[in-house]
């Protein structure tokens, strides 16, 4: 397994998957119910899956699904990070005040080297801001926008018994 899968090739992240199609109830018309264009993508090491049903193309379904997976492969692993040599990547400098749209396939990519520079910072997002190189209200906002990432941060400062980030 790589120790970044999001990163890899659409060819090697789908070799370390399993993939399936299958029918996907409710409305869609005759197309949606006879055929098997709803799609499952399990990454193996790691058990995280992501699904898609809202086209009535299997080849939407699984671009869809894909993006979803690195996303929520990016959420969940973390790697360290020596805080006192921390440079942020030459590339997320092209994106001032993190504003990466998620189709971007940078997204995933910035969203664990937010997520690995907060659990550096023990979670501070004022702290993770400095390291980063963007105001703290630009990093709030970049949490905020993506539901799920707003969640595992609110979630894990929780369990740290940290106060929940709020939305300005």
């Amino acid at each position: 397994m790589s120790d970044r899968p999001w990163e890899l090739s659409e060819e090697k992240l789908l070799a370390e998957c399993r993939f399936e199609a299958y029918r996907a109830s409710g409305p869609g018309g005759q197309k949606r119910n006879k055929s098997s264009v709803a799609v499952r993508i399990t990454h193996t090491p790691t058990g995280i899956h992501a699904s898609a049903t809202d086209s009535r193309s299997q080849r939407e379904n699984r671009i869809h699904a894909i993006r979803q997976l690195r996303h929520k492969l990016a959420i969940e692993i973390r790697h360290e990070i020596d805080s006192s040599a921390y440079q942020p990547p030459e590339w997320l400098g092209e994106y001032p005040g993190l504003h990466i749209n998620p189709k971007n396939p940078l997204y995933s990519s910035a969203v664990a080297e937010v997520l690995d520079v907060i659990k550096a910072m023990q979670w501070s997002i004022g702290k993770a801001a400095v390291m980063l190189g963007v105001t703290t209200s630009a990093l709030t906002r970049f949490l905020h926008d993506d539901p799920p990432l707003w969640a595992k941060v609110n979630q894990t400062r929780t369990e740290l018994g940290m106060k929940v980030l709020k939305s300005k």
